[in-house]
């Protein structure tokens, strides 16, 4: 078999691969992150969502996912609209908090990002929430 040959078969190879590895991403992407007082599915809904300690991530069905640390928590300015556009960049659809801020709330709209306030038991609203859809 000739070089270029291999070289087109390892190109497919790789591409499909990659596309496989894709479609299994897409399907476990977090749809619902709700702004949480720690990081395991059971923690409190924050009150204040830019300033939240963590987001919890879910997936459509209601499903945990993963916890990050926000990042723009103690920030002295600015931190909802950062938050916005973190959430936005993980492909986000819904966002959960006890309470949004204006610059927060803007951040949110501007990036299509729906949101609403909920307060309680963060797995508990998700699934509530989902259950409603």
């Amino acid at each position: 078999m000739g070089r270029t040959k291999m070289k087109t078969l390892l190109l497919l190879a790789l591409l499909g691969l990659l596309l496989a590895f894709g479609a299994e991403a897409a399907e476990t992407s977090a749809a619902i992150a709700v702004a949480a007082d720690g990081p395991g599915p059971d923690a409190a809904v924050s009150e204040k969502a830019g300033r939240a300690a963590y987001f919890l991530f879910f997936d459509e069905r209601g499903n945990f996912l993963a916890a990050e640390k926000n990042a723009f928590a103690g920030d002295p300015g600015g931190a909802g609209a950062k938050t916005a556009v973190f959430l936005s960049g993980k492909g986000i659809a819904l966002v959960i908090a006890g309470d949004f801020g204006a610059k927060m709330s803007r951040g949110l709209s501007s990036n299509k990002i729906q949101y609403m306030s909920q307060t309680g038991v963060a797995y508990e609203v998700v699934k509530t929430v989902v259950k409603q859809e």
